[in-house]
């Protein structure tokens, strides 16, 4: 089976997953930006993987007009990866559940430009005033100065689908 991985990256999670993901099926991961001489039609599988920010997946709608066949999609987001991030990023994005796979990241402050880290603190502002926070809410504070929780073995599940 001929696949290949295309990827929208803001901090280099999203690229490192798309990588390691091209290395487990032994194929070329692609960055969209640089998508263009890349024909999706000769492509068996298409992976693709962006970033989350707002709940969208960042580079989605370019993906969608390339128009691939049997594509398999991921996001990777600095909230922890339990089945009701991945539930929500599906109900709100209407991808199949099936074909999504949403992994952790992380944030790289350094990393984001003036927009991104402006937008950043106001979203952390805006947690530390609710009287009652989540999880997510809570996890959300401790990553905001910088954290990595990229690890290699949660692409199993994506790459085992890919393999069926």
């Amino acid at each position: 089976m001929k696949r290949i991985v295309l990827y929208e990256s803001g901090t280099g999670f999203t690229a490192q997953y798309a990588a390691w993901i091209a290395e487990e099926l032994q194929c070329e991961s692609v960055a969209l930006k640089n998508a263009k001489s890349v024909n999706v039609a000769e492509y068996d599988q298409v992976i693709f993987g962006g970033w989350m920010c707002a709940g969208k997946v960042m580079g989605y709608d370019k993906f969608v007009k390339l128009h691939a066949k049997n594509a398999v999609l991921f996001a990777v987001g600095m909230a922890p990866a339990v089945p009701e991030v991945a539930n929500k990023i599906i109900a709100d994005n209407g991808f199949n559940a099936e074909r999504f796979f949403y992994f952790e990241g992380g944030y790289r402050p350094e990393k984001v430009n003036f927009i991104m880290r402006t937008m950043m603190k106001m979203l952390k502002k805006s947690i530390e005033k609710k009287p009652e926070k989540t999880e997510e809410d809570l996890y959300i504070i401790k990553t905001f100065h910088g954290a990595d929780n990229a690890k290699k073995e949660v692409i199993q599940s994506l790459v085992e689908f890919c393999k069926k």
